[in-house]
């Protein structure tokens, strides 16, 4: 009886053994996935750059296949450069950051990306004052400076939008029960 509940055991743990490890496959896959994407995207933006009629003048967005990016941010610390679709949910941030809430002409940015390692998972490694650009669809650039870095809960979306910061960025740390944000100032 002994031996057996031993064998169940040892298939019980390597059931889950296998399963962790799908999941960590899975997640890498959408990780590189998502990088691809997004430097697809980042390629098509600049050769639309030269072409008037894909800036939509009304809402300062660029159209890339059919959607609405703000711009892009580039974070030289952390070698990335990434599209910003201009209105976020959860299958966009698959692709690429998303603009969460506020804008760049009213110094009230919020940026969501999911925490894949060609996204926003080392925000973490950020330290005060380091530089953060973010060009908007006109090639406009807009410098800022790390000034605090902070874990938030995970629900704590009032306590994300306050502060009055200029540029806010956040990504959930790798359990997903909280968010690593990155707030700054502009440089003037």
């Amino acid at each position: 009886m002994a031996k057996n509940k031993g064998v169940v055991f040892l298939l019980l743990g390597c059931m889950l053994l296998l399963v962790a490890g799908g999941w960590y496959i899975y997640n890498m896959v959408e990780d590189h996935s998502a990088g691809q994407k997004s430097a697809e995207i980042l390629k098509k933006m600049n050769d639309l750059y030269d072409s008037p009629t894909q800036v939509d003048e009304s809402t300062a967005v660029i159209m890339v296949d059919g959607e609405a990016f703000c711009g892009r941010i580039k974070i030289s610390k952390l070698g990335i450069e990434l599209p910003i679709y201009d209105e976020w949910n959860y299958t966009k941030l698959k692709t690429a950051p998303c603009r969460y809430a506020g804008g760049i002409t009213t110094n009230n940015m919020i940026i969501a990306a999911h925490n894949y390692k060609s996204h926003f998972g080392s925000l973490g490694d950020l330290e005060f004052g380091d530089e953060i650009q973010f060009i908007d669809a006109y090639r406009n650039v807009h410098l800022y400076q790390v000034c605090e870095i902070t874990t938030l809960g995970g629900t704590a979306v009032s306590d994300m939008q306050s502060g009055g910061w200029d540029f806010t960025l956040f990504t959930c740390t790798k359990g997903g029960e909280q968010r690593v944000t990155v707030r700054c100032k502009r440089i003037e």
